[in-house]
């Protein structure tokens, strides 16, 4: 086995790892209030202690995502393994890098889509990693939120699949033009 298949490999085993470790990548916080955890397989949200039914109705389509990539790894890496392979799946590789987009996409919800259903504006922050004091006023009320946003020790594993994708990428390109 070439040292590209054999990496490629290490990124199919490890992706096959992280997708069935039923555990959240991230953590979101309002005070307490507002409660999230998620990865991109599953999703726990609670408002003031009760956990919210949409959410348990997003878990089965992601749990289905869950199902449908780790399908695909495995079956790339049996083909890997017998000499056939067809194609590199890739889909754990870019995971992670695209769940940085979750504090931009939280930021939209503040700033535009919730100012525009309240008719006030918030200066809710662009990136939010740690805590934050997130102060704002709605119809003169002053409104002083403890915001929580952090990776789980999870979410910095899930960078393992992508560096070894991309050091497969690197080492295929030195072989073919070797």
């Amino acid at each position: 086995m070439r040292t590209t298949d054999r990496v490629l490999l290490s990124y199919y085993v490890s992706s096959i790892l992280i997708t069935f470790i039923p555990l959240p990548w991230w953590y979101y916080s309002v005070g307490g209030i507002f409660v999230v955890y998620d990865s991109p397989f599953q999703i726990s949200v609670s408002l003031l202690g009760s956990n919210l039914i949409l959410a348990k109705l997003l878990n089965l389509f992601l749990n289905a995502f869950r199902v449908y990539v780790g399908i695909n790894l495995v079956y790339n890496s049996l083909m890997l393994v017998k000499g056939k392979q067809v194609a590199k799946y890739s889909t754990m590789a870019w995971l992670p890098l695209f769940y940085i987009l979750d504090p931009l996409l939280i930021y939209v919800v503040f700033n535009y889509v919730i100012s525009s259903v309240t008719g006030d504006t918030f200066r809710y922050p662009l990136l939010i990693v740690g805590v934050e004091d997130f102060v704002t006023s709605y119809n003169n009320v002053n409104i002083d939120m403890l915001i929580f946003s952090y990776p789980t020790l999870l979410y910095w594993f899930t960078f393992i699949p992508t560096i070894l994708y991309i050091t497969a990428l690197i080492t295929g390109r030195k072989s073919s033009k070797s």
